[in-house]
């Protein structure tokens, strides 16, 4: 009996330790995911205060452009605007934070939205939609860009909205 009880003993006191170790380790990767969104920055961005009401206000008008493709083309310096302000919030925003998902999330829009200018082709408006509808449900609150493998989403997302600006850019000096 006394076997028995020494052995529960040293198994309790092994899983403690398994447990506590576990944790640490996922700490630490927590912080490690959270070094690397702090470190996703663009080259070059100027950093800006996030305003909500400002940020809501554009979510509104390209909706608006969604809903009604054929006055994108109408709309590109706007966009590009949009695209620009929601950039430097983002580079400005804390990794995780509502600003940083709704900044990232209103750049991916601005960017769906002068890919569809030309042709209003449903992809780019779906995928407009989408991002538009991350952008107000993280205005209203909603638990969504927490966590650090959300601001790591959001900063890669940054990032590749930035090059495509650039690709819409260079492509635009090409037509003209």
């Amino acid at each position: 009996m006394r076997i028995f009880g020494l052995l529960l003993i040293v198994v309790l006191i092994t899983l403690a330790a398994v447990l506590y170790l576990q944790r640490e380790d996922a700490t630490s990767s927590f912080e490690a995911v959270r070094a690397i969104a702090t470190d996703l920055r663009e080259e070059g961005a100027a950093g800006r205060r996030f305003d909500p009401e400002l940020a809501a206000r554009m979510a509104s008008s390209m909706q608006l452009l969604v809903d009604h493709p054929e006055a994108i083309a109408d709309h590109t310096d706007e966009l590009t605007t949009i695209a620009a302000t929601a950039a430097s919030w983002a580079e400005a925003a804390p990794s995780p934070s509502v600003a940083l998902t709704v900044a990232a999330a209103l750049r991916a829009a601005a960017g769906e939205l002068r890919a569809a200018r030309t042709s209003a082709a449903s992809a780019s408006l779906s995928s407009a939609q989408r991002h538009l509808d991350r952008a107000r449900a993280a205005l209203a609150g909603e638990p969504i860009g927490t966590s650090p493998v959300d601001a790591v989403r959001d900063r890669l997302e940054n990032l590749q909205s930035g090059q495509q600006e650039r690709a819409q850019e260079l492509e635009d000096e090409m037509n003209r």
